[in-house]
């Protein structure tokens, strides 16, 4: 099937005709629509709220807002899906999830449909519904055309044209009511009462023997012909009755299919598509680059606001840890005899904030990829214009969530009241924030599963704290080494920290012992020496840290225009 709609190019041979003609395969993809097994949708959005992306993407962008939600509203209500138009996708069930992913690609009307396994994890009547619904689009006058395994009878007795495979080749080609007669004629007796699809299967399993070649020989001479011919009549009968059914009546009376059976796009326009190789660029695109980047902007920034994980937990977890260490190291900033405590409260900061930045991407950016693929492969938007939309949404909560938590620990710790080192702490915190995302987004583009991102999200982090020069001391570190502590951007944030804590000039350190414990850090150029960064330079630092991110938010948009590439 991947093939067959152009999402996958290599490790084929041979040749794919449309109406006679060698297909382009990204002209023949903007007439067509691909609806996959796995039926990924944002889990945040609304019905009304994804078919209105839809609408705004596919369509073109001077039709008036009303004439796009006339579309969407006909459309739901022909697919039975306007009494949970207000209901978020991840509430939905199997039925609805696999409708509402047909109703999204019905948009702008596509000629052609391919549907992998549509009725994969449906019960019977999901499963009926769905394939009515294919059925009233096929009558409507598109190609449809479906994987399927194992259909029921009454499932099976729906279908036009059947293209049945035996370990890879044609065993029968041809109408419905052909396939037993030709069966029979080679053979081979389905049981009464006997599924006709069920037994098709164990023909082509080998249940009965090595009767597969004989098979594919009958189809090579041109034998499903006969069949087809034959039994058109009855095929085209069991069309109207299967059609007139009272269950699909049933199951089709809440709307009419005037929209869905409108005009479309002819395949012959497909030499008219403009087909240059290579990644798409926006003009490619039924929308501007403009507009897909603000659809999808406001799509992402609506996504991440209702993300419990993302957003809501993340925003308590801040809140919450920042009163934790706050009361943990209460008052201990401007204590002489409490320097090194002070240092390891400023180094677990910069953990938790690269933490707290860097496993939530980790963890959702790759099921966001499944969608973005599906949505890309199918014209929706252009690679530069969703990217830069997911930058641009994501950088308020990253400034957000540092600034809660850097304001709660620095008061509470009672690190020095001046303005300008408050602000120079919460921005090394942010740049730090966005940074540990920035890798975040780069290992979840990379990642080819969940689990793959798990695993390798934390394990970047172990060389990226070994060489940040709290653990070990630059000095210390082999030579051989060395290099890789300019490589860790913790080292950079840490090191900024300090120097906005310490260095500027800052006043003598109070130190309440007697005996002098601890009291050789009253002079705060003492605590740099201590800790190897006093000639550091903070404005560097700021540089180095923005490199860092645009280094790699750049790497994770080359990543994902290869695997955009690759994918094929």
């Amino acid at each position: 099937m991947n093939l067959l709609t152009g999402y996958r190019e290599r490790g084929m041979k041979g040749e794919i005709l449309v109406n006679g003609f060698p297909r382009d395969s990204r002209a023949f993809r903007k007439l067509s629509c691909y609806i996959m097994q796995d039926d990924r949708l944002l889990p945040h959005l609304t019905v009304m709220e994804s078919m209105m992306v839809s609408a705004n993407l596919k369509l073109d962008s001077n039709s008036p807002t009303h004439a796009k939600q006339e579309i969407v509203t006909e459309i739901l209500g022909t697919l039975g899906l306007m009494p949970c138009r207000k209901t978020r996708t991840v509430d939905l069930s199997g039925g609805q999830r696999k409708r509402l992913a047909i109703a999204l690609e019905l948009v702008n009307n596509p000629p052609v449909m391919f549907f992998d396994e549509p009725t994969s994890g449906l019960d019977s009547v999901s499963s009926f519904q769905v394939l009515s619904l294919l059925k009233s689009l096929a009558l409507g006058g598109r190609t449809v055309i479906c994987s399927i395994h194992q259909p029921s009878a009454k499932l099976f007795e729906m279908f036009d044209r059947l293209y049945i495979l035996g370990t890879g080749q044609c065993v029968y080609q041809g109408s419905v009511p052909g396939l037993l007669p030709f069966l029979r004629d080679n053979g081979l007796s389905c049981p009464q009462y006997h599924n006709p699809a069920d037994y098709i299967i164990e023909v082509a399993s080998g249940e009965y023997g090595e009767v597969v070649p004989t098979l594919v020989q009958a189809v090579e001479a041109g034998k499903c012909e006969y069949y087809t011919q034959h039994y058109e009549k009855a095929s085209n009968s069991a069309i109207v009755s299967n059609s007139s059914s009272k269950e699909e009546d049933q199951w089709m009376k809440n709307g009419s299919m005037s929209t869905l059976n409108g005009d479309k796009p002819e395949l012959d326009n497909l030499k008219n598509i403009d087909s240059d190789a290579g990644v798409q660029a926006c003009h490619t695109f039924n929308t501007n680059c403009f507009t897909q980047f603000y659809v999808l902007l406001k799509r992402t920034f609506i996504s991440i606001v209702r993300d419990q994980m993302l957003t809501h937990i993340r925003f308590l977890s801040h809140v919450i840890i920042g009163v934790l260490i706050g009361l943990l190291y209460l008052d201990i900033g401007d204590n002489a005899e409490k320097v090194l405590n002070n240092a390891g409260f400023l180094f677990f900061s910069v953990l938790f904030i690269m933490f707290a930045s860097l496993m939530p991407t980790v963890l959702t950016f790759p099921m966001e990829m499944t969608v973005f693929m599906r949505e890309h492969m199918n014209y929706w938007y252009s690679l530069k214009a969703y990217y830069i939309a997911k930058t641009l949404a994501d950088i308020p909560f990253q400034v957000i969530f540092p600034v809660f938590y850097c304001t709660i620990v620095y008061f509470m710790t009672s690190q020095p009241y001046e303005a300008d080192r408050f602000l120079l702490f919460v921005s090394l915190f942010i740049m730090t924030s966005i940074v540990a995302q920035s890798l975040g987004l780069l290992i979840g583009a990379a990642s080819t599963s969940l689990q793959v991102a798990t695993f390798v999200g934390p394990i970047t982090a172990i060389p990226v704290l070994l060489f940040s020069g709290f653990f070990v001391r630059f000095e210390v570190i082999p030579w051989y080494l060395k290099w890789i502590s300019y490589s860790s951007y913790i080292r950079y944030g840490f090191e900024g920290i300090l120097v906005s804590i310490y260095g500027l000039n800052r006043t003598e350190l109070q130190c309440n012992n007697d005996r002098g414990i601890g009291c050789q850090f009253r002079d705060t150029s003492r605590v740099l020496q201590e800790m190897d960064v006093e000639e550091s330079n903070l404005a560097l630092d700021f540089v180095i840290l923005g490199i860092f991110f645009f280094g790699l938010r750049f790497l994770a948009y080359l990543v994902l225009r290869l695997r955009v590439k690759f994918e094929k």
